[in-house]
């Protein structure tokens, strides 16, 4: 892994120097874009650029299971999820606070939450239908 715009005499252009210091702060970003430098798997791991190795034979196997991990939630708290990740980086704390009491509303309302919570008393996996 890099960022290695540097090393052609180009700055990143694809957002990167967004990203990076959205992931890992101004200061190892900085250093990783001025430096150009490569980054081994193992310090991927390390600095949160990646959430897990696998090896090639592994690789499938494991995203694969991620995804039916996954894919294993209710959809509807699933789709708030994705959008209340996607609001933290425009909003202010109070707005996004405001907006998360809505989502978990909207989620308390849903059968899927009732499923989960008897799923969780009966100890049991739950079955999420969408609704």
């Amino acid at each position: 892994f890099g960022s290695t715009f540097i090393n052609l005499g180009i700055v990143p252009g694809d957002g990167g120097a967004w990203f990076l210091q959205d992931l890992l702060g101004p200061q190892r970003a900085a250093e990783l874009i001025f430096s150009g430098r490569l980054v081994r798997a193992e310090e991927a791991l390390r600095l949160g650029i990646v959430l897990e190795i696998a090896t090639a034979s592994e690789l499938q196997s494991q995203a694969l299971q991620l995804a039916a991990s996954i894919a294993g939630k209710p959809p509807q708290a699933l789709r708030l999820a994705k959008r209340l990740l996607k609001a933290a980086r425009r909003l202010d704390l109070p707005d996004f606070l405001d907006l998360c009491a809505v989502f978990q509303g909207m989620c308390h309302n849903t059968q899927d939450h009732a499923e989960a919570v008897e799923a969780f008393l009966d100890k049991r996996p739950a079955l999420f239908q969408g609704r």
